[in-house]
């Protein structure tokens, strides 16, 4: 058996697709932004307060720091496996927008999140609520995606 075989075309009915899918679930469900979420729910804002700002700026000077040539290409090929997968049908290109688009929509949060609190000064509860109503958002993000890669994995298997 080799490697190819291993890892089966027939995506939503393989266990790579549904592992990948798992796993990013869990991550996210354990880090916001790379902050663990227990620290998140820690009251001691003193501890916290240097990790969030650190990540902030990490963050914030990454993606202002991209080049539309380094965008440019890897949404175009976003874009091609998407219409591969969503108007063409094919199902290793709709498991794979499983997996990217719900990133990209995570990445677009925490980056509209990071650019809130980018001016942060002094670290507050109201901030924290903040990131938690991120993490809430990814939480329900990474459900749905599960829900739907369900239903549409089942429909090709019906259709098999």
């Amino acid at each position: 058996m080799t490697l190819i075989d291993l890892l089966s075309w027939d995506a939503f009915g393989s266990g790579w697709f549904w592992t990948l899918l798992l796993l990013q679930w869990f991550a996210h469900s354990l880090w916001v932004m790379g902050i663990p979420v227990d620290m998140l729910r820690n009251d001691d804002l003193g501890e916290i307060s240097p990790i969030v700002k650190w990540r902030i700026s990490r963050i914030t000077g990454l993606v202002d720091g991209l080049h539309v040539l380094v965008i440019t290409p890897i949404f175009a090929v976003v874009f091609v496996v998407m219409l591969l997968g969503l108007w063409y049908e094919i199902e290793l290109f709709s498991a794979l927008c499983f997996l990217i688009l719900p990133e990209i929509m995570i990445l677009w949060l925490g980056y509209g999140t990071t650019r809130k609190l980018h001016d942060l000064k002094e670290l507050d509860p109201y901030h924290i609520k903040l990131i938690n109503s991120l993490h809430y958002k990814i939480k329900a993000i990474s459900a749905a995606t599960l829900l739907l890669a369900a239903f549409l994995g089942y429909g090709y298997e019906v259709q098999l």
